[in-house]
């Protein structure tokens, strides 16, 4: 265990202390989510709830959500335009240079669309923090998330095993994907950023000495 990442372990960590929080928050972010117009808000709403309260070893209160999604709706809406951009980008590209460079140049154009892909999710903990935790304007968060990538570049990139592992768990049991994998995704990417901060219980406080007679 101690041979895993920091963010490994925290993040089991706290799955495994609030699975059933997680579930609801997964079932609420599925609901609406199918507005896609909400799907971005909502991301960033849970990641919040999440980051703001899992982090500091507290029971997240899912009445919270409303407020955190109304003040996550632009930036969510920014923030799931911007996915679809890249992806955009990144299809036209790959489709697109491969005939023009040839065998050779098209292999290198899908090893660095991989690059691209792998880094761009690497990002995301960092900027989801910054959108709705920190909640820098757009332009500053995207800085930000650099910022956080380049001060720990190995444990950023490791991160991306977590989405891959989600979508792997996805396509074999899409039952249990249904009712939990967004949300551990985010519960990692929040001890991604900050670690778990474990409050210790005060110590037992025993009772005076009787005076003696």
């Amino acid at each position: 265990m101690t041979m895993l990442p920091r963010a490994y372990r925290e993040g089991g960590l706290l799955v495994w202390r609030h699975l059933l929080t997680l579930v609801w928050l997964n079932l609420i972010w599925l609901v609406l989510s199918w507005t896609l117009i909400l799907a971005g808000p909502v991301t960033l709403a849970v990641y919040a709830l999440i980051a703001t309260s899992m982090r500091q070893d507290r029971d997240p209160e899912l009445r919270a959500l409303p407020v955190l999604l109304r003040r996550n709706l632009l930036p969510g809406v920014l923030w799931l335009l911007t996915v679809v951009l890249f992806v955009f980008l990144l299809y036209t590209n790959v489709t697109f240079w491969p005939g023009v460079l040839g065998p050779f140049g098209g292999v290198l154009v899908v090893l660095l669309s991989a690059y691209l892909i792998w880094l761009f999710v690497a990002l995301q903990p960092y900027l989801l923090e910054a959108l709705s935790v920190t909640r820098l304007p757009f332009l500053a968060a995207w800085r930000a998330a650099f910022l956080g990538l380049a001060r720990d570049p190995v444990a950023a990139h490791l991160y991306v095993l977590i989405p891959i592992a989600v979508i792997i768990l996805s396509v074999l049991f899409r039952t249990f994907a249904m009712s939990i994998l967004v949300s551990v995704a985010l519960t990692f990417a929040a001890v991604q950023v900050k670690p778990f901060e474990e409050q210790t219980e005060p110590p037992d406080e025993w009772p005076d000495e009787p005076p003696r007679p």
